[in-house]
């Protein structure tokens, strides 16, 4: 383009030196009353001028403006495609947060059932250490309760045996003693394994 601008600037020196009354205009002199001639010769430069313009500039302003029009639609067109980008990934940044919202609604049931299901399984441990405290407190109490029930009758047993002792050594003969100590002994040890 630069060359083009050249190329008009140096026709139009040439055409201004080869044209002497050019040359003579320029110079100091009175000014003619206006002729025919001098009417003829702005004429023909006009003429010239504007053939000047139609075969150089004129081209040089069609190329100018082609090349700005295709510069614009070429922003344009990369400005359309930019913006069919930007929605193209703005519906796909939507899919991808619709998508994220419908995992993160999955992962919180999920984490919900899943909490409600350990919440049951505690509830569940939790009832049956108490059922399982309670049977062994109720073990503990029955034995306890037996064990001193036994420790009551030993003491008992052993009273009885020695009070039954003193009254046969006063009442009875030494055989009838010997025999009735044995038959209670022995009543005594069967009461003492129940």
């Amino acid at each position: 383009m630069k060359r083009s601008v050249y190329k008009v600037y140096v026709t139009i020196v040439g055409a201004g030196a080869l044209i002497p009354s050019l040359a003579r205009a320029a110079g100091a002199g009175k000014e003619p009353a206006g002729s025919w001639l001098t009417l003829g010769f702005f004429a023909v430069n006009f003429v010239a001028f504007l053939l000047i313009l139609i075969r150089f500039a004129v081209p040089l302003a069609r190329s100018f403006f082609s090349a700005r029009a295709a510069s614009i639609r070429a922003s344009l067109e990369k400005a359309e495609s930019a913006m069919a980008e930007a929605a193209t990934a703005a519906r796909a940044a939507e899919a991808r947060k619709a998508a994220l919202d419908a995992e993160l609604a999955r992962i919180k049931g999920e984490f919900e059932t899943e909490t409600s299901y350990q919440i049951a399984r505690v509830h569940e441990i939790a009832q049956a250490h108490t059922e399982r405290l309670r049977r062994d407190s109720q073990m503990s109490m029955s034995a306890t309760t037996e064990a001193a029930q036994r420790r009551v009758r030993e003491r008992l047993a052993a009273a009885a045996a020695n009070l039954a002792r003193d009254l046969i050594a006063r009442n009875f003969s030494g055989d009838d003693q010997g025999r009735l100590i044995e038959g209670f002994m022995d009543k005594l040890g069967q009461e003492g394994r129940r």
